[in-house]
């Protein structure tokens, strides 16, 4: 299990590094290329900084974005507190890391503020707080506001990126809890994470993808009924199982980009369907499923591809479960040390250190 814990995390770092200079990227910039480009290889950065994008530029290849930085603020958080977050945890996580940013990322604190800030209304909802950004609105309203885009979003997987870890073997605790801490989530993406949470937790005790799906296609304890589960994994997850079962590589890039082109790039369902359809296809090369996972487009009105989509999440969500499938043993060498070396340099993040110290929670939980 060690191996499969340190592959989730590494994984994930690694798909962000892999997508962050890519996303949203238009098409324009390829005018002089014959075919499409294949991102294939960890590249430098040179573009704008943003609070939810690198927050240095020029950065070098391996450096990644917000998804690194929220999955390393979780395990931080969960081991100082010495077990899984609850929704009351990660709340007040993420408004210290809004107020005092400083704490969090020193070198970087008017950057940090403004990622975080997308967290400040709803979490102080939530714990019943009024909030200084918005004042005059009760706390009930904001604890419903999402995180200000108001439709079903990514954001649960993101800063709940390893939680079905602590629950190894028991997808139905794993599910439940990840919906019970994701009290942002609105719509059908609180059971998305609470998906993906339940099939990390098969995953790391070394269950076949396969086995994987069936399982969480037929997962439900909390007798939701499933806006999410029902009309779209029950429903459309085996139609693109069955569809895209022969596909592999790049067909299979552009197929998941055909296919999930009238999802909004920020649907959860688009994410996790990447997530287990590559993990399903590549999950003995990890290094293509990436790639696989980072080549995903949107595409105009006339059906051809306009810009890349939110690569470097798609990719992040996919390492935090493929990892787990694979394992640390069958990732890039070469790959992984460049991410480690370049998210040290730029954000002061020793990913090694916090693979050690999650591992360690996670067996000292799983004892108890």
């Amino acid at each position: 299990m060690i191996q499969r814990l340190r592959g989730a995390v590494l994984a994930h770092a690694l798909g962000d590094a892999l997508g962050a200079p890519f996303e949203f990227v238009t098409i324009d910039r390829y005018s002089q290329l014959a075919k499409l480009p294949w991102i294939d290889s960890l590249t430098n950065f040179k573009g704008s900084i943003g609070p939810h994008a690198i927050w240095k530029s020029p950065a070098p290849h391996g450096t990644g974005t917000d998804d690194t930085r929220y999955s390393w603020n979780f395990i931080d958080l969960a081991c100082s507190i010495k077990r899984p977050p609850s929704a009351k945890d990660l709340a007040e996580r993420l408004l210290c890391c809004w107020e005092h940013p400083k704490r969090i990322f020193p070198q970087y604190p008017d950057l940090t503020r403004q990622q975080f800030s997308i967290w400040e209304g709803v979490s102080h909802g939530f714990l019943g707080k009024m909030s200084p950004s918005f004042p005059g609105i009760a706390p009930t309203i904001l604890a419903s506001r999402s995180i200000g885009l108001n439709y079903p979003t990514i954001a649960g997987m993101l800063v709940l990126p390893f939680m079905g870890f602590f629950y190894p073997g028991n997808p139905e605790e794993a599910y439940v809890r990840a919906y019970e801490t994701a009290f942002f989530d609105i719509g059908y993406a609180r059971e998305a994470t609470a998906l993906l949470s339940a099939a990390q937790s098969l995953a790391v005790i070394g269950c076949e993808p396969d086995f994987v799906i069936e399982e969480i296609l037929n997962l439900d304890p909390l007798s939701l009924g499933g806006s999410f589960g029902k009309p779209y994994v029950i429903a459309s997850l085996p139609d693109f199982l069955l569809d895209a079962k022969s596909l592999t590589g790049v067909d299979l890039a552009k197929y998941l980009s055909k296919r999930l082109s009238h999802y909004n790039v920020f649907d959860p369902f688009r994410a996790i369907v990447i997530a287990l359809l590559v993990s399903r296809v590549h999950s003995d090369d990890p290094w293509l499923a990436l790639q696989v996972a980072v080549n995903q487009w949107d595409l105009g009105q006339n059906g051809s591809p306009s810009r890349f989509a939110d690569v470097d999440c798609y990719a992040s969500i996919t390492g935090s479960l493929l990892g787990a499938f694979c394992g640390s043993g069958s990732l890039p060498i070469q790959q992984v040390e460049e991410v480690l070396k370049s998210n040290r340099q730029v954000y002061n993040i020793d990913i090694e250190i916090t693979v050690k110290r999650f591992i360690d929670l996670i067996l000292q939980v799983s004892s108890d």
